[in-house]
C-alpha cells in the first residue's frame, strides 16, 4: 500500500529533519511537511528536509494551528486520490518513531477501511505526571461522553484512510482540538477503528510541544462533552415543557373537573408530551440516531419506565425503611437518586437506546 506521511510542524529544530531521514531510508515515498508559520530561522531545516524528492512541503504564511496544517495535507491528498490509500499523521519532535509507524500501518493493512490510532502506554512512572493523569482523565471522559473507548485520546499517530480526506479536511477546529473533532467523527460516521500499542517517547518532559494545557485543554473538553451538554439542554427543555402542560391544563380545567381528575389528567398531559419532546430531541439533536423511529421509541419508553420503577423503589428504600426520614429530607434523597439515574440514562441512551449501527 502507498502511505503519505503528514507532518504538521511550528518552528522544528533538527529532530524534523532526523526524522525525514530515517522515513526515507526506511522506504517511505510520500512524505508531506506543513509548515505552519514557522519563524524565518527555522525556516532552513524544512528547505533541507525537501532535498529529498520523496518530501512535498506545504507552507502557512501564519500560523494557523495544527488542525489547520493536518486539513491542508488532507485537502492536497484529496487532489491526488487512487496514488494513496492512507495517510499516517505524526509528529516531528521526536515521539514517534518508524518502528511505530510500521505497526500502525501493518494493523491497517490487516484492518483496511479503519483508522488506526497509536496509543501510547502511561504506566511508566518516567512518563510527566501531566501526561500520565491528563489522558487517564480524558480517557474516562471520552468513553463516557462519546462511547469512544481509547487509553491514549491525545496521540498523534493516527491512520486515516483515502475515503476520508475530504470529510477529514472539512472538520470544525484549527488547532488542537480538531484531532478530537477527527475522533467524533470517527464515531458519528460509524467509522471502525483500532488501537495499536506504540513506543511511549517523551524528550525533556514534551518542554517542545506547543500544547497549551488551559485553552486547549478548554477547547478540547468543549468538543467530547458536548453531547452530555445536549442531553442536559434537552432534558431541561423537556422538564420546562412538562411544567408548561400541567399548568395550562390546570388553569383551563381546574373548573370543570374535581381536583384530583384535573391532577390526574394534567399529570398525564403533561408526561406524555414532555416524553415525546424529549425522545424526538434524544433522537435528533443529542444521538442523531439513524435506527428506525419505532425501535427507538420503544427502547426509549423501557427505559423510562424501568427508571421510573427504580427511582421509586429506591426513594421508598432509602427514605422510608432505611433512613425513616420525611420532607425536605426525601425531596433531596430523591434528587439524588434521580441525579445519579439521569447520568445513567445519559449511557444507556448512548449506548443501546440511539445506538447507531454502521450503515
Amino acid at each position: 500500500m502507498n502511505y503519505a506521511i503528514v507532518i504538521p510542524t511550528l518552528n522544528p529544530d533538527e529532530k524534523m529533519t532526523d526524522f525525514v531521514d530515517v522515513l526515507v531510508q526506511a522506504g517511505f515515498r510520500n512524505i508531506i511537511l506543513v509548515n505552519d508559520g514557522s519563524s524565518e530561522e527555522t525556516v532552513r531545516y524544512f528547505d533541507e528536509a525537501a532535498r529529498h524528492p520523496e518530501v512535498t512541503v506545504l507552507t502557512h504564511e501564519v500560523n494557523r494551528g495544527k488542525g489547520a496544517g493536518l486539513k491542508t495535507a488532507f485537502r492536497y491528498l484529496a487532489s491526488r486520490l487512487g496514488e494513496i490509500d492512507a495517510a499516517v499523521t505524526a509528529d516531528a519532535d521526536g515521539q514517534h518513531t518508524v518502528d511505530s509507524i510500521t505497526r500502525c500501518t501493518n494493523a491497517f493493512e490487516q484492518h483496511p477501511g479503519n483508522v488506526i490510532f497509536g496509543g501510547r502506554e502511561f504506566s511508566d512512572k518516567n512518563i510527566p505526571f501531566r501526561s500520565r493523569f491528563g489522558n487517564k482523565v480524558s480517557s474516562v471522559v471520552y468513553r463516557f461522553s462519546c462511547g469512544i473507548r481509547l487509553n491514549d485520546t491525545q496521540t498523534g499517530l493516527r491512520v486515516i484512510p483515502a475515503e476520508y480526506f475530504e470529510k477529514f479536511s472539512t472538520l470544525k477546529g484549527d488547532r488542537y482540538e480538531y484531532e478530537t473533532q477527527m475522533i467524533i467523527a470517527v464515531k458519528e460516521l460509524q467509522i471502525p477503528y483500532q488501537e495499536v500499542p506504540i513506543e511511549t517517547i517523551y524528550i525533556n518532559e514534551n518542554e517542545s510541544s506547543h500544547f497549551n494545557p488551559l485553552k486547549d485543554s478548554a477547547r478540547i473538553y468543549k468538543i467530547v462533552l458536548a453531547y452530555f451538554f445536549k442531553f442536559m439542554a434537552s432534558s431541561l427543555f423537556s422538564w420546562v415543557v412538562d411544567i408548561g402542560i400541567y399548568a395550562l391544563v390546570m388553569a383551563i380545567f381546574r373548573d370543570v373537573w374535581n381536583p384530583t381528575t384535573c391532577h390526574l389528567i394534567a399529570t398525564i398531559a403533561s408526561r406524555v408530551i414532555s416524553s415525546i419532546v424529549n425522545y424526538i430531541l434524544n433522537r435528533k439533536v443529542v444521538f442523531k440516531a439513524v435506527d428506525n423511529v419505532r425501535k427507538t421509541a420503544v427502547r426509549y419508553y423501557i427505559l423510562a419506565a424501568c427508571q421510573m420503577l427504580i427511582s421509586f423503589l429506591l426513594v421508598d428504600l432509602l427514605a422510608g425503611k432505611l433512613l425513616k426520614v420525611t420532607g425536605i429530607l426525601d425531596v433531596v434523597i430523591k434528587c439524588v437518586v434521580d441525579g445519579c439515574l439521569f447520568i445513567f440514562s445519559y449511557g444507556i441512551q448512548r449506548k443501546w437506546v440511539f445506538k447507531n449501527k454502521r450503515i
